[in-house]
């Protein structure tokens, strides 16, 4: 079932901005296509199931992938799902642009590519969600979207540097990475693993068995449309 967060931001970039919604492409169902003609995909789940959609259309059709990171996160209250809203408070969480990169690693072998842009949007919503006494539990019943506060676009494979704090400069490690990071040595070798598949970082040697990656500074995929 889609939810409210997928259709809004589905709206915002085709209909709302002049274009369509829920177009058929080349035996695809594209969620949206703005007024230039740039297929739109929102994608509110992890980007590996984009892969094969991707592959497809990728040679002939400019392809922008809509991501949206959670920074602020509201905990909406319901007695059922399809009832009102009982109370709204503020989660402590907090996201940031570089959580996208657990999502990155889905389409790192596709990623640059001269007619593919990756926009993390970062945004708040409102979690709904609906408490079920007999299993003692919470069950998210949708999301929907409160305001875009941010928006990062990725065409080339420095641009995934716009994701990372400017501390991770100089050869490094994924222990520096996930140091810098204040994250898991597992998302800092997803980080690592993003930026070798995009020719971001180049592999120069290694300390204690820890390869160390050095940046590459890469030039503007041309356009091929």
């Amino acid at each position: 079932m889609e939810s409210s967060l997928h259709n809004q931001l589905k709206l915002r970039f085709g209909p709302e901005a002049g274009g369509e919604s829920e177009v058929w492409v080349d035996g695809f169902r594209i969620d949206a296509v703005d007024p230039a003609g740039t297929l739109i995909e929102v994608q509110t789940a992890p980007l590996s199931a984009l892969r094969g959609k991707l592959a497809r259309l990728l040679d002939s059709h400019r392809i922008n992938v809509i991501k949206p990171v959670p920074i602020t996160r509201w905990i909406v209250r319901r007695e059922r799902s399809n009832g009102a809203d009982m109370s709204r408070r503020r989660s402590p969480y907090r996201g940031e642009h570089v959580d996208v990169f657990d999502d990155l690693v889905g389409i790192a072998r596709v990623f640059p590519h001269p007619n593919l842009t990756v926009t993390v949007l970062g945004v708040e919503i409102d979690e709904i969600r609906v408490t079920y006494k007999r299993r003692r539990r919470d069950r998210v019943v949708d999301r929907r979207l409160v305001d875009v506060v941010s928006s990062v676009a990725l065409n080339a494979a420095d641009d995934l540097w716009q994701l990372l704090p400017d501390e991770l400069v100089g050869p490094f490690t994924t222990l520096d990475c996930a140091r810098v990071l204040g994250r898991s040595s597992a998302f800092a070798q997803r980080v690592a693993y993003c930026l070798r598949l995009a020719g971001a970082v180049e592999s120069v040697g290694f300390n204690q068995r820890r390869r160390i990656y050095s940046r590459q500074t890469a030039s503007p995929c041309p356009a091929t449309i």
